[in-house]
């Protein structure tokens, strides 16, 4: 079966939560080995932050 058509399981849950807020979206996704779409539809359901924003840091 492929992945896109698995089911969350609970590890999955549990790294999203972790990664979320903290990586684009398109990374989440490379390393939860999921589409870019599913990841960020779950994060919506789940209520996590989608937005990553870089800091620049003052040179």
């Amino acid at each position: 079966m492929a992945r896109w058509k698995q089911s969350w399981s609970e590890e999955d849950l549990r790294r999203l939560k972790t990664l979320a807020g903290t990586k684009p979206i398109t990374m989440i996704a490379k390393e939860l080995g999921r589409t870019t779409g599913t990841v960020l539809a779950k994060a919506i359901e789940q209520k996590l932050p989608v937005m990553y924003r870089i800091t620049q840091t003052q040179q």
